[in-house]
């Protein structure tokens, strides 16, 4: 099984998105796909954070 991505990249990346950066740059930039970006967002409206589980 993949190791989960580090909060430090999790972290970088909603802050870019945040800034006004869309989605799908957000995922170049990161090398992630946009439903990683996707379920990192949901998880942080659903609780608060984007820890991996």
């Amino acid at each position: 099984m993949p190791a989960p991505y580090s909060y430090d990249l999790r972290q970088k990346a909603i802050e870019v998105f945040q800034s006004g950066e869309g989605k799908s740059d957000v995922c170049r930039m990161f090398n992630i796909s946009r439903n990683t970006l996707d379920l990192w967002l949901k998880r942080r409206e659903e609780t608060g954070d984007y820890q991996a589980i």
